[in-house]
């Protein structure tokens, strides 16, 4: 009831999240207009420009203005162009170009977005950490989409590479539409409390999405409690997202601990972050930016006893008893929904159900911090001390994940020697150098490496030193003698210029890589922003105006409980204590089974094994029994003989065995031994195990498949016998079993259960103890496994192939030592060596032991061989609908309700193959669209030819490929292929008729939608020839529809698995082969296309009937006796081959699937009438060619070990 009750909340969470999806996708993909075209001059700026016709005003694409683009004054890696939109706007892609008939490009580039023209972030795309490609020569146009889309104001590209034989250039363009968004200001002080109807709120389900802003690492963002403990809270700290659900019955002991999420870091850089929250009972989905988590709880987790209220921003009351520390989100919150419900449009109406505490605003207020970037260990910041003065003060803030680094450096004046603030283990340490004299250190805080903004003031004057990190202040006093500290009037932040610019500055643990802000110097702000145009101090590799950390063990690479950390450029997995090692911890330290540590040389005793090697489980202690076999043995807590009374079928006894590793780490074994088995004991008197009157069963085991299992101790999996049944010894010979006697004197039935698939026995169950003296015991012994499936044991000898062995380097011949090894010969190549080519349609010939089989999952064929055409017939309004993606919603945009991501499936290549017959114009094929109105369509058009239509770009008409030299709406079956190679398409039509086209409308699809065969169901925008197809759908036969690795006709007539595929209307599999001499009306097995033409009149009789002949009759009457007659003798031939089979098969005891059995069957017919499918013509049957063979010990020579078997296939064998 439970697995019923979960998948049936799981099924509601799906259909929640795709009708919230679908409430929030809105029109945005019709968001591609140009914002920058129509721009005035004003809102374009740059770095510099060349001369007042380089200006950034003529930077519009495709533009001839001034001189035709913007160019900077000096081209450098510190150039900008921006662009100021006039307010938010969503801006889905950009397109470059160089100078207008010049050799001035840009080859790559950054992309910068920011909402106040400050604290600017990069754009990554696919978590790319580099910019776009650019531009090839002046006058392309290279465009990308921007997925997800930016939602911001100001854009500024930032070339980072250009044209060698010329200069920085360019024109560009941003494509998108208005932004629209509900906004609140909370100060840190501030909250909103929504308080709602208990009937209109499930306790079991809740949806919330919101975006947020902040420069404060802490606070919560939403908290709803219930009077006996239960909570969900969504909190931010330290940068990241913490969501606590926590069942007030979790302080339980029997009940799981509380979930307790983490998503996301760095998410106080004051940039928007998308939130969104998913719960169905136990299934929880919890996705901040591109990264989710999804979570399924374990125990009573389904309901949660919650208030009628949830609070946005802080706590709501005091009365509320919170057991943690909190403090109030400090920010902007944008688009917040709590189950549909918009809850800023609800403050803004003043609803009664929203309760404002504090000071809320509906507008986000912008701090106007500046960040600083240093990007490598080369990286400085210069700047001149204000005037001259008697101390060296200043103070900033940093953020690093480095442990070491030079923070500032002051000259000092009237001593020799300079100021030093560094970064060392994450540690402060302010030190004053002179010649001559040992340093003098003050070290302050520690743990500064973690990636959090931390605050740092120094102090230096005369004869006092002081330092203040994140408030905590450390100060000495030196003594210098007659010397005291003035400031020397130069100040270097992260590092050092080279030694060639006559600087003092040094730096023993290197430079400074992280991000620096409000910089003050003698307790005056720096104004970087004049740094960065030039006209304050100097600098070099600095990012000005943007913060560029990012978090490397996000997500985090480690596995296995392996604790990740991190510098500015890569991380590091430690692996201590987890048993695993490598650089992500992926490698197990502990062999996989006893067997493999027997081969090690180890004696009994106990092993850590790890089952699935580096796979997901931990390894578990195990005692290995190193006999002449490895057993691994598991012991669990029922071990001991338990004696059962009382009992009866309403009142049954269930005896429940735990055992010392869990289920998965138990599976992981079994799976990995060759054989397990375990004794079960049953002790009876007048205790039966099988009601002999109707079969019921009296007692039963329950294995790890959570299965009934009736069959006992040495039996095979039948039900309801033991071993004396199959070894006809019961003491009552009428039962197949002991018990079944039911006597009044002891007697059991014990033996060991050996079947794996039903191994360890987890439960027993007894109910026949109830009459007078009637009883029962049991006693379970330990699951024992022996063997390695992945590992050759030392007991038997290797069977099967080996080619190129190589021994200390050099290349052993094996065939000459094969021809003097016993049991091994030369020769022998794989099954699919020899058969593989049977394999047709794109299915793989795959080895097994004693065969081999067609693997048909990527063909759009079945059968044994791949040869079974999957066809269909598709009546009026049919389709079939394959989904590549879906979408899922992150935020809302208020304009269209909704703003949604999804992943972006591109294509640059495929291969399209299907045949069809229909006698309907026009028609359409198939169709395959994208989410950005790219689309491929191959329809029949209305004059009855074939048209294949490419639109791989939004802004460009379709590539038209037209076939009109004949109609294929004729009732023939055709046979079309497409292979598309970015702008190359091949065409082939019924293996006669070839063309070759190049498309300009582009090279890939972009977020690949959907495959539709049939009727489009959705409206689109295509082109009207595609249009009016869809309009009309297709009537007729389609078959063998491939599209690369997919077959959607094949996924919707024979699923093997649940797959994203969707079938409506008169579908029906069916055949569109024709066989040889049929007219075009009767090439259907099920169905008469002509009679969908619309050309016949269903309601006219006949008016021709066929009229009798005689001789025409006597005729037919004599071909039919003649092919009863040859049916007849084949049927003798066949007779006679088949008892000659059986009598070869009977030597036989391998089990071969349906490939092989038709192989061997033709095998055998060539054997008899002396063919030679090998060619040989010598009329002896065909082998198996072998490159060494080993025999399998059932001849005279004896089975050979590791040593000596090189090679094993059937000796002679015949196929």
């Amino acid at each position: 009831m439970g697995s019923v009750t979960g998948a049936v909340l799981k099924t509601l969470l799906l259909l929640s999240a795709q009708s919230w999806s679908r409430v929030e996708a809105g029109n945005s993909y019709d968001c591609d207009d140009p914002l920058v075209s129509a721009l005035p001059q004003a809102s374009f700026s740059s770095s510099s420009e060349l001369s007042s016709s380089h200006g950034p005003g003529f930077a519009r694409l495709n533009r001839r203005d001034g001189a035709g683009g913007w160019s900077p004054l000096v081209s450098n890696k510190y150039q900008w162009l921006q662009i100021d939109l006039g307010e938010r706007m969503e801006i889905t892609s950009v397109a470059t170009q160089g100078g207008y008939g010049s050799s001035n490009w840009v080859t790559s580039y950054l992309l910068m977005f920011s909402d106040s023209g400050r604290n600017w972030k990069q754009y990554r795309q696919e978590d790319s950490i580099w910019g776009f490609s650019g531009n090839a020569n002046a006058d392309s146009v290279v465009y990308y989409r921007l997925q997800p889309s930016i939602k911001a104001r100001f854009v500024r590209f930032i070339p980072l590479e250009w044209n060698p034989k010329g200069r920085i250039g360019m024109r560009i363009e941003a494509f998108g539409c208005a932004y629209r968004s509900a906004v609140i200001d909370l100060d840190g002080k501030s909250s909103l409390l929504y308080r709602f109807d208990q009937n209109s709120l499930s306790p079991i389900r809740d949806i919330i999405s919101l975006k947020f802003k902040t420069m404060q690492s802490d606070g919560i963002l939403l908290h709803r409690a219930g009077p006996t403990g239960d909570l969900i809270t969504l909190e931010l700290r330290r940068g990241k997202l913490f969501l606590i659900i926590n069942s007030g019955e979790a302080r339980l002991p029997s009940i799981p601990a509380p979930v307790n999420l983490t998503l996301g870091s760095l998410l106080d850089d004051q940039h928007w972050h998308s939130v969104l929250i998913q719960r169905l009972g136990k299934q929880v989905n919890f996705t901040v930016d591109e990264h989710r988590h999804r979570f399924h709880a374990q125990g009573e987790f389904n309901y949660l006893d919650l208030d009628y209220e949830i609070s946005f921003g802080g706590m709501p009351a005091p009365t509320k008893s919170v057991s943690l520390p909190h403090k109030n989100f400090r920010g902007c919150v944008e688009n917040l929904y709590y189950n549909g419900v918009n809850i800023i449009g609800l403050v803004k109406q003043h609803h009664p159900q929203i309760i404002t505490m504090g000071n809320v605003s509906f507008s986000c207020s912008q701090p106007q911090s500046v960040p600083l970037t240093f990007l490598s260990t080369r990286s400085y910041l210069l700047l001149p001390a204000f005037s001259k003065e008697e101390e060296i003060a200043a103070s900033f803030q940093f953020r690093t994940w480095n442990k070491a680094g030079l923070l500032l450096f002051s000259e000092l004046q009237l001593v020799s020697g300079g100021l030093l603030l560094l970064l060392s283990d994450g540690k402060l340490k302010l030190n004053l150098q002179q010649p001559g004299k040992s340093p003098s250190d003050i070290t302050a805080g520690a743990g500064l490496d973690d990636g959090q903004w931390h605050s740092v003031s120094l102090s230096a004057k005369r004869n006092h030193l002081s330092v203040v990190v994140d408030g905590h202040v450390t100060s000495a006093s030196l003594w210098l003698g007659p010397e005291q500290i003035y400031s020397g009037g130069i100040y270097y932040f992260g590092g050092c210029p080279e030694k060639s610019f006559g600087s003092k500055c040094k730096s023993p643990l290197g430079g400074f890589q992280g991000c620096m802000r409000l910089i003050s110097i003698s307790n005056k702000m720096v104004d970087l922003i004049a740094v960065q145009q030039g006209s304050l101090g100097n600098f070099s590799d600095l990012q000005i105006d943007s913060c560029g950390i990012s978090d490397r063990c996000l997500p985090n690479y480690c596995e296995h409980g392996g604790e990740c950390s991190q510098s500015w450029s890569n991380f590091h997995c430690n692996c201590t204590n987890t048993g695993y090692t490598g650089a992500t911890c992926h490698s197990s330290l502990y062999e996989q089974s006893c067997e493999a540590y027997k081969h090690q040389g180890n004696t009994s005793g106990f092993y850590y094994v790890d089952a699935d090697g580096s796979g997901p489980l931990r390894p578990v202690l195990l005692y290995c029994n190193m006999t002449e076999t490895a057993w691994t043995i598991i012991q669990h807590n029922g071990s001991d003989l338990t004696r059962v009374r009382n009992t009866h079928p309403e009142n049954p006894y269930t005896g429940v065995f735990e055992y010392v590793v869990n289920m998965k780490q138990l599976q992981a074994t079994i799976n990995r031994a060759e054989h397990c088995e375990q004794e079960l004991a049953y002790y009876c008197k007048k205790s039966r195990l099988a009601n002999q009157q109707d079969g019921t069963p009296w007692s039963w085991w329950v294995g790890r498949t959570n299965e009934t299992q009736t069959y006992w101790g040495g039996s095979l999996p039948n039900p309801q016998k033991c071993t004396c049944g199959l070894e006809g010894n019961c003491i009552d010979a009428q039962y197949y079993c002991n018990c079944d006697a039911d006597r009044s004197e002891w007697t059991n039935d014990t033996g060991f259960l050996s079947y794996k698939e039903h191994l360890p026995v987890t439960k027993i169950v007894i109910t026949d103890t109830g009459r007078p003296h009637s009883e029962a015991a049991y006693k379970l012994g330990p699951l024992l496994c022996r063997g390695d499936s992945g590992t050759a044991t030392r007991q038997r000898g290797f069977l099967g192939c080996i080619r190129s062995l190589q021994l200390n380097g050099m290349a052993l011949d094996l065939e000459e030592r094969a021809m003097v090894t016993p049991g091994v010969q030369p020769g022998c190549r794989g099954h699919c060596g020899s058969y593989g080519k049977l394999c047709r349609n794109g299915g793989k010939c795959r080895e097994k032991p004693s065969g081999f089989f067609c693997d048909c999952s990527f063909s759009a064929y079945a059968g044994p061989f791949c040869s079974d055409e999957i066809s269909a017939y598709f009546g009026s309004s049919s389709s079939v609908i394959y989904n590549f993606q879906e979408n899922y919603s992150l935020s809302k945009n208020s304009t269209s309700q909704a703003a949604s991501f999804h992943g972006d499936m591109k294509l640059s290549r495929e291969t399209i193959k299907f045949s069809f017959r229909t006698t309907r114009a026009p028609s359409l094929l198939l169709y395959m669209s994208s989410f950005y109105k790219e689309y491929l369509s191959v329809i029949i058009a209305k004059n009855g030819s074939l048209q294949i239509r490419y639109k791989l770009s939004r802004y460009q008409d379709p590539d038209v490929l037209n076939f009109d030299f004949k109609s294929m709406a004729d009732g023939q079956l055709h046979h079309i292929k497409i292979n598309r190679e970015e702008g190359m398409v091949f065409v082939e039509i019924d293996e006669s008729i070839s063309r070759r086209a190049y498309l300009s409308s582009g090279t890939e699809f972009s977020a690949v939608k959907s495959l539709v065969l049939g009727k489009m169901l959705e409206h689109s925008e295509v082109d009207q020839e595609t249009a009016m197809a869809a309009a009309h759908g297709f009537i007729g036969c389609l078959s063998a529809v491939q599209f690369s690795h997919v077959a959607p006709l094949k996924a919707a007539l024979h699923p093997r698995h649940p797959a994203p595929v969707m079938v409506t209307g008169h579908v029906t599999e069916s055949s569109c082969v024709t066989p040889a001499g049929t007219d075009a009306t009767s090439r259907e097995r099920t169905h008469s296309f002509t009679d969908h033409s619309g050309t016949m009149d269903d309601k006219e009789p006949l008016s021709h009937a066929i009229k009798s002949d005689s001789a025409v009759i006597g005729g037919l009457i004599a071909v039919v006796i003649f092919i009863l007659l040859c049916i007849t003798a084949i049927a003798v031939r066949i007779y006679q081959q088949k008892r000659l089979y059986k009598r070869n098969e009977a030597k036989r005891s391998e089990n071969v699937d349906s490939a092989e059995a038709v192989l061997k069957t033709r095998g055998s017919q060539w054997t008899r009438t002396g063919s030679n499918p090998e060619g040989t013509g010598d009329g002896s049957a065909a082998h198996i060619p072998c490159c060494v063979q080993a025999q399998d010990g059932s001849g005279p020579s004896p089975p050979v070990t590791l040593p000596t078997a090189i090679f094993l296939c059937n000796k002679g064998a015949s196929y």
